[in-house]
């Protein structure tokens, strides 16, 4: 099974992606900030993180700055954001970007491309 990193600070994006998540038979792991994900992503060893960027304590362009380049080439990452711009995102290691409100499916799709390709 599949582990689905999911950071955001908004209850609600959290609870609705989760069960989307899981319905199409994936494991989420949840944080709440960039700092809170960063301790995840050693401990838990996910397969994909998909990463808001307006939180607090750590942005999720901070926990992007601040995974290690091993981490960054094996670790493929989703930013989700109604604030930052694809090009910020994908400078700093953002394999897709979704502008919120983002559509599900859409979310799925990626999420499933991105893990296809893995090893």
């Amino acid at each position: 099974m599949k582990r689905i990193l999911l950071v955001d600070d908004d209850e609600m994006i959290l609870e609705c992606t989760q069960f989307a998540l899981e319905e199409r038979g994936y494991e989420v792991l949840l944080a709440r900030d960039g700092t809170e994900a960063l301790k995840k992503v050693e401990q838990e060893s996910p397969d994909l993180v998909v990463l808001d960027v307006v939180m607090p304590r750590r942005s999720g362009f901070g926990f992007l700055d601040r995974i290690s380049e091993r981490q960054r080439n094996s670790l493929p990452v989703i930013v989700v954001s109604g604030d930052a711009d694809e090009q910020a995102a994908e400078v700093r290691g953002a394999n897709a970007f979704l502008r919120k409100p983002f559509d599900m499916a859409e979310l799925l799709d990626r999420v499933e491309a991105l893990l296809s390709t893995q090893t």
